[in-house]
C-alpha cells in the first residue's frame, strides 16, 4: 500500500525529492573521508575570523616537527602511519561493502522484475492463444453452420473459459505490482532512468491488454448440458480477434523491454570479457558471428 501511495502522490514524491537533495550533500560532507577533509579545511580557513586565533601553516608545522626529539618524531610518525592505515583499510572495506550491497540490490530488483514480468508475459501469451483459438473455432462453426454435436473442440474451449477468467484477474493484480515497482526501488532506480522508463512502458503495454480483456464470456465448464450453445451465443469473435492481436503486440514489446531493464540492472555486475567485446564489435559492424 505504501508503494502505491508514493507512486500516486505528486506532493509526496516532491517532498522525498527535496529531502534527498538536502541529504545528499550532507551525507557527502559527514559520511566520507573527503567530506571530513573538506570540512576541516573550511574550519581551518574560518578559524581566524571566528576565534581570532591564527592556526599554524603547513610550513610552521614542519618546523615544529623538526624541532622535536627523535622519540617524539618516531611516536608521532608511528601514530600517523597507524591512523592512515586504518583509514585506508576502512575505506577499502566500505567500498567493497557498498559494491556488494549495490550488486545484491540490483540482483534482487532484477529477480523481482523477472518474476513479475515473466508471469505477466506468460499470462498474456496464454490469453492470446485462447482468444485466437476461440475466435477461429466460433467463426468456423458459424460460417460453415457446423452442428454443435459435431464441434467437440467447443467443450475444451468452454473449460478454458474458466482459466481465462482466472488469468484476467491475475493480470489485473500483476499490473498493480508493475506500477509499484518504481516506488519500491526508488533509490536504486534514481540513477538508472532507463529502468523506470522500461517499467512504465511495460505497464502501458499491459494496460492495452486489460482495456481489451473485458469481453463477454459464459460461465465456462462443461457441467451444463447446453455449454456449447452458451459458448456460441456469448462469444463475439471480432472482439476476441482484437484481443489476440493486442496480446501479440504486447507480448513482443514486453519481452524486449524486460530484457532491456535486466540488462541495465545486471550490466555493471557482469564485466565485459574478450568474447563479449568481439561479439559487440561484430554486431556494430553488421557481421554475423562465425
Amino acid at each position: 500500500m505504501l508503494y502505491h501511495t508514493i507512486a500516486s502522490s505528486r506532493w509526496l514524491k516532491r517532498a522525498l525529492g527535496v529531502g534527498l537533495v538536502i541529504a545528499y550533500p550532507v551525507q557527502l560532507l559527514i559520511g566520507t573521508t573527503l567530506g571530513w577533509l573538506l570540512c576541516s579545511f573550511v574550519i581551518y580557513l574560518a578559524t581566524p575570523a571566528l576565534t581570532s586565533v591564527q592556526p599554524w601553516s603547513f610550513g610552521q608545522l614542519i618546523l615544529w616537527f623538526d624541532e622535536l626529539g627523535v622519540e617524539a618524531k618516531v611516536g608521532i610518525s608511528s601514530s600517523l602511519v597507524t591512523v592512515l592505515g586504518f583509514f585506508i583499510a576502512l575505506q577499502t572495506t566500505m567500498h567493497s561493502w557498498r559494491r556488494q550491497t549495490a550488486a545484491s540490490m540490483r540482483m534482487s530488483a532484477a529477480d523481482t522484475i523477472d518474476r513479475v514480468v515473466s508471469e505477466v508475459n506468460g499470462l498474456i501469451l496464454q490469453i492470446e492463444i485462447f482468444s485466437e483459438a476461440l475466435a477461429r473455432e466460433v467463426s468456423r462453426v458459424r460460417t460453415h453452420r457446423v452442428p454443435l454435436d459435431a464441434a467437440p473442440f467447443l467443450s475444451s474451449l468452454s473449460d478454458d473459459v474458466i482459466a481465462f477468467r482466472a488469468h484476467r484477474q491475475r493480470l489485473l493484480q500483476l499490473e498493480q505490482e508493475i506500477l509499484a515497482l518504481p516506488a519500491r526501488y526508488a533509490l536504486l532506480f534514481m540513477p538508472l532512468s532507463d529502468v523506470p522508463a522500461a517499467l512504465d512502458a511495460i505497464a502501458e503495454q499491459v494496460e492495452y491488454v486489460t482495456k481489451k480483456i473485458w469481453v463477454r464470456t459464459p460461465p465456462g465448464g462443461t457441467e451444463h448440458p447446453e455449454h456449447r450453445r452458451l459458448l456460441m451465443e456469448s462469444i463475439d469473435p471480432v472482439k476476441f480477434e482484437e484481443l489476440a492481436g493486442v496480446c501479440d503486440s504486447a507480448h513482443s514489446a514486453i519481452a524486449g523491454l524486460h530484457g532491456a531493464a535486466r540488462g541495465v540492472l545486471l550490466g555493471p555486475i557482469i564485466e565485459m570479457n574478450p568474447r563479449a567485446f568481439l561479439r559487440t564489435v561484430r554486431a556494430l559492424l553488421g557481421k554475423d558471428e562465425d
